[in-house]
């Protein structure tokens, strides 16, 4: 097992570097690092009934730990194809992965944070099991939330106005649909340039939910907004309209996947409207013109 210290491992490797911190003390307290990710993204009512929490890591959060510490070499070399979509954005020279075992999502970024990645391990063992059973698993949730950082950096230098219902879940499609394409297992994918059984059965379902959504939020109310959006990117993965919809659109795009992503990052949260009238199934193109109709009326 790794030493679990205050600084789990720090790879030292030309810059950028990952840096793998142990977010709970011996006494099975949370550190201010893993505090500081969840203050950013609970209320604070949840907040506070985390803090009094005192649960040392077991023996299943450290299988989880020192499987993510194996992998930070190989994770470290992805990071120049990652950040290829976002030239000439930056990656950052140093991004710490916080790993804690209360309060968080099985892995989750935390609004404002741009070089912080937070690792719930006894979210991941209740969800995924042991920690042993799949290492490409662990490489998705790397690929996913490290593209958020980019897509933050990204946004940094090309600001996006989401401050109406429909633009702010244009925002969300644009960053989800990235983050849960790296997601996406074999099931997902596209083989001989078709897609496969898993995806074609999903995306009946969702395209639909997708261009009603749209539609409903041209005009919704911030209460409205909150309705129709709760299951955008939050759930079961397979149900989730917007996310798990654009990542299958990315999926299949023909050409190169690198320049698909590229293609997503320039057009920014705008260019969901240009994937879906690409991808989305030709019956529905109506009910996409008319979300478009809407918004100029309402907008």
């Amino acid at each position: 097992m790794l030493a679990l210290a205050a600084v789990l491992l720090l790879i030292q490797s030309p810059e950028p570097r990952l840096q793998l911190v142990v977010g709970v003390t011996d006494s099975g307290a949370a550190t201010e690092a893993w505090l500081s990710l969840l203050r950013a993204r609970l209320s604070p009512g949840d907040f506070r009934a985390v803090l009094p929490i005192r649960k040392p890591l077991s023996e299943q959060d450290r299988a989880w730990a020192e499987l993510f510490g194996t992998r930070l070499p190989v994770w470290e070399q992805e990071i120049p194809r990652l950040a290829a979509p976002f030239h000439p954005v930056k990656p950052p020279s140093e991004v710490q992965i916080i790993l804690g075992n209360r309060g968080g999502e099985d892995a989750f970024t935390a609004p404002g944070n741009r070089t912080t990645i937070g690792l719930d391990l006894s979210k991941l063992q209740s969800i995924y099991g042991d920690a042993g059973r799949t290492v490409e698993r662990a490489d998705r949730f790397f690929r996913h939330e490290y593209t958020h950082l980019l897509q933050k950096a990204w946004l940094q230098a090309h600001p996006y106005d989401a401050g109406t219902p429909l633009r702010a879940a244009l925002l969300e499609i644009w960053s989800e649909g990235m983050g849960n394409w790296f997601s996406m297992s074999d099931q997902w994918r596209a083989a001989g340039g078709q897609p496969s059984a898993r995806a074609k059965e999903r995306l009946a379902e969702l395209e639909p939910r997708l261009v009603a959504r749209l539609a409903a939020l041209a005009c919704a109310s911030a209460e409205q907004a909150a309705k129709l959006t709760a299951d955008l990117s939050w759930g079961p993965f397979d149900r989730k309209w917007g996310a798990l919809t654009a990542a299958l659109w990315l999926e299949a795009e023909p050409g190169e996947p690198a320049t698909t992503l590229r293609e997503f990052v320039l057009a920014g949260p705008e260019g969901v409207w240009k994937l879906a009238e690409r991808r989305v199934d030709p019956s529905l193109r109506a009910v996409l013109q008319e979300a478009q109709r809407q918004r100029e009326i309402c907008q």
